[in-house]
């Protein structure tokens, strides 16, 4: 997969759906019927998932992060080039050239 973000998406849905798999198996286990098994198994799915790709999933976050971070820095500098672009067209000055005369 080329895109950080999906990667790192999918690795994490991946953990919770296998330790909800495993709850839901451990209460079936044990036979506990009752209503608020699956909002247990969520709940316990949900916290474990959540500090297993906090402790493993580093570098994956790490990835995604400088992925959008360079995004964000590309739409930035296009931008500027843009404005730039666009005061030379109209013959504008900024603030800048104008203390600098």
């Amino acid at each position: 997969m080329s895109n950080p973000a999906l990667r790192y998406s999918l690795y994490r849905l991946g953990i919770f759906a296998a330790l909800f798999a495993a709850a839901m198996g451990v209460f079936g286990l044990f036979d506990m019927d009752g209503g608020g098994n699956v909002f247990i198994a969520i709940a316990i799915a949900a916290g474990l998932s959540a500090v297993i790709s906090y402790r493993f999933l580093d570098a994956q976050r790490e990835a995604m992060s400088e992925a959008l971070y360079n995004r964000v820095q590309a739409a930035k500098d296009r931008i500027a080039e843009d404005n730039r672009a666009e005061d030379e067209a109209t013959g504008a000055i900024s603030p800048r050239s104008r203390e600098a005369s």
